[in-house]
């Protein structure tokens, strides 16, 4: 015969697993996104300081063995850090202060170039951000070469985030597998409860059934007390059986 405690159970059970799946694969996923804006965020803030204080060399007239002093020193400080700082020279730059070595531009980068506009991409590892370095009125003092709105060049700062996914995941599969038995303990001081209230009425049916009788002969139920409206129910059922 089946157990309706098995069965209450056993709904707890799954249930805890379901909670558990879903919690993680909701707040895992909100956790990266989160983490993806704060590592656009950040690499925006870092690129555009970067280049205020390239700027502000800029002004005192460096030379080209400063630009790549600097370039090279904005590099190596973040050597330790989940940051990664490029530079790349756009042809008007290359023209007027001579070529640098650097690799293609990728396809974003390239567009980047085109038009001007920031980009933000999403990484395997965290988000990238690519500054592009347009000419204002105050940059073509040195940039004779240029006008306004042209792009010199571009700064792009990847931050990465994974290993910081990686552990806020295992944290929080730590807190669910801690918290995941909860519902089936909660059902199982429920189903000890039910018995123990289930238990106790019918002992009382039995005691009315075998011991008390009214002055009639027919069965006393005084002392029953079903507690629940469904075992009232039932003890009316009773009471209807036992006056025929």
């Amino acid at each position: 015969m089946k157990s309706l405690n098995k069965l209450i159970l056993l709904v707890a059970a799954l249930v805890s697993l379901l909670l558990v799946a879903g919690i993680y694969l909701l707040f895992s996923g909100f956790g990266e996104r989160m983490m993806q804006k704060a590592a656009f965020s950040q690499s925006q803030m870092v690129a555009r300081l970067t280049f205020a204080n390239m700027f502000q060399l800029m002004n005192q007239g460096w030379k080209r063995d400063q630009v790549i002093a600097f370039a090279r020193g904005t590099t190596d400080s973040l050597a330790n850090l989940p940051l990664t700082i490029e530079f790349y020279r756009g042809a008007l730059v290359n023209d007027l202060h001579g070529f640098v070595s650097q690799p293609e531009p990728g396809e974003e980068l390239a567009q980047a170039l085109r038009t001007g506009r920031a980009r933000e991409l999403a990484t395997p590892q965290g988000g990238r951000y690519i500054y592009p370095l347009v000419a204002e009125e105050r940059c073509l003092g040195c940039h004779g070469n240029a006008k306004r709105g042209d792009v010199l060049g571009a700064i792009t700062v990847e931050a990465k985030y994974d290993r910081f996914i990686d552990d806020s995941r295992k944290l929080l599969m730590l807190v669910l597998l801690l918290l995941a038995p909860t519902p089936f303990i909660a059902a199982w001081l429920v189903t000890l409860y039910l018995d123990s209230r289930v238990n106790r009425f019918v002992a009382q049916l039995d005691r009315a059934l075998d011991e008390v009788k009214t002055a009639d002969g027919r069965v006393d139920f005084s002392q029953v007390q079903p507690s629940w409206h469904e075992l009232d129910e039932i003890l009316a059922r009773f009471k209807r059986l036992a006056a025929r």
